[in-house]
């Protein structure tokens, strides 16, 4: 009851623009209706639908089962939440070192999906040429590879003309002719140095059939395998996850010249963190610049600044209470914090300044400023937090992805609301007063 639709591609997948065909791959794009309409989750549907598959006893098949993201949106460099790439000159080594990793993830609580890149394995026709026979029978390998060419692909000799139309004449052996490595290996080979002399290719050539990786991964021009899976965040964190992959992977012992690296999700934050902190850093220098040129001093400025750390403590706060972890979101929502918060400190500390200016002594600027700024620090507080309190409840579709942003601004906005009515006046009040009585003593 809760599916609304399913469209399904058998022999293969499509990514992006391009298609890739494979025999033994399906996919089944299930659209679940809306979730006002239903009890389940998504992830929880899953579960549902797993055990269901489970109790199939499906030999020789894998289901695999995820949540599309946002099409074009990318979390990680890997196509999964989890990413662990092994970097290394052999194939078959780096194949050995992807199943023994994925022998110490299994049963692991919270990961799914769990794949290797190289365990799906291809068959594929390897030719290898005796190249001394082939010279002492009048042979070389282009001339080998020619033959081969013709009898498998076939090449254009000619067109056929037929009328206004052009049409290729490809000259090839018939495909029921070659239906067996033993049908190629009969295939003839005449020599272009001796002319009229010809021999089989069983004669100068092994033919075999091969097992292959199905394809070959790269990255920063070393091979590399990689084993993935998905994280189910429903009854663990994605940090208590990583640890346990972490301890489970701690005695696993790689040879000379082969490197493991996270190319997950779990990168991604870490990079997102280095990035958003940078960000965050930039933000506050470029406010302290743009105060710093309007007061032409740094105290009122830096006043203005201490409130931001503070409301990081709402911030925690938040993030404790709805049990979100700290994410890209988090750290976007901390940026944007960096900025909002400000402004109620602003329109306090520029009040006070004008009563001092006024004639008004420092604690009667101080409360007479605190007192008429009250309603339009709480006016711009309120709006942007009644604003974004929908979003922080994770109401409506996709409200999941944006949550965290909403609680770090709701949570931050109104804890910096206390910050700006009765931290910032005693701090304006502390630091003025010592500025004043160092300015007298000076005078004097």
């Amino acid at each position: 009851p809760e599916v609304k639709g399913v469209f399904s591609i058998v022999g293969g997948f499509i990514f992006g623009r391009s298609e890739y065909e494979s025999s033994n791959k399906s996919t089944l794009t299930v659209q679940l209706v809306p979730r006002t309409e239903r009890e389940l989750s998504s992830e929880a549907w899953k579960d549902h639908i797993q055990k269901l598959i489970r109790k199939q006893n499906l030999a020789g098949i894998r289901v695999r089962m995820r949540t599309y993201g946002i099409r074009g949106f990318r979390t990680s460099r890997g196509d999964d939440d989890l990413s662990l790439r092994i970097q290394g000159p052999r194939l078959q080594t780096l194949n050995d070192i992807g199943d023994e990793i994925m022998s110490r993830l299994r049963g692991t609580k919270g990961l799914r999906n769990l794949k290797h890149s190289s365990e799906e394995v291809r068959q594929e026709l390897a030719i290898q040429v005796d190249r001394e026979r082939a010279t002492s029978l009048g042979l070389d390998v282009e001339d080998v590879t020619h033959a081969l060419r013709y009898a498998l692909n076939g090449e254009v000799v000619t067109d056929f003309i037929d009328g206004d139309k052009s049409y290729n004449v490809r000259l090839r052996l018939p495909r029921s002719r070659i239906e067996s490595p033993q049908d190629i290996e009969s295939i003839l080979l005449f020599s272009s140095r001796k002319p009229g002399s010809s021999v089989y290719l069983a004669d100068v050539a092994s033919v075999n059939i091969i097992a292959s990786p199905a394809q070959i991964l790269r990255d920063k021009q070393q091979r590399y395998v990689e084993v993935s899976a998905s994280l189910s965040t429903d009854n663990r964190t994605a940090g208590e996850i990583h640890s346990d992959i972490e301890e489970r992977l701690a005695e696993l012992e790689l040879p000379d010249g082969y490197t493991i690296y996270d190319g997950g999700a779990k990168q991604a934050l870490q990079e997102g963190k280095q990035l958003s902190g940078i960000l965050l850093a930039v933000a506050l220098f470029l406010v302290l610049v743009v105060m710093a040129v309007q007061y032409e001093s740094l105290q009122n400025p830096l006043i203005i600044l201490i409130s931001v750390p503070f409301a990081t403590i709402g911030v925690a706060i938040g993030l404790f209470v709805t049990g979100l972890p700290i994410s890209m979101p988090v750290a976007l929502g901390l940026i944007m914090l960096a900025g909002i918060v400000v402004n109620n400190a602003i329109v306090l500390v520029e009040y006070i300044e004008l009563k001092r200016a006024d004639g008004h002594e420092l604690l009667d600027a101080v409360l007479t400023a605190a007192r008429l700024r009250l309603r339009p620090i709480l006016m711009t507080t309120l709006t942007t937090v009644v604003g974004m309190f929908p979003l922080a409840l994770k109401l409506g579709e996709g409200a999941e992805m944006l949550q965290p942003l909403a609680v770090t601004i709701v949570s931050g906005l109104s804890f910096s609301l206390l910050v700006s009515l009765f931290l910032i006046p005693v701090i304006y009040t502390e630091v003025h007063r010592i500025l004043d009585n160092r300015q007298a003593m000076f005078a004097s």
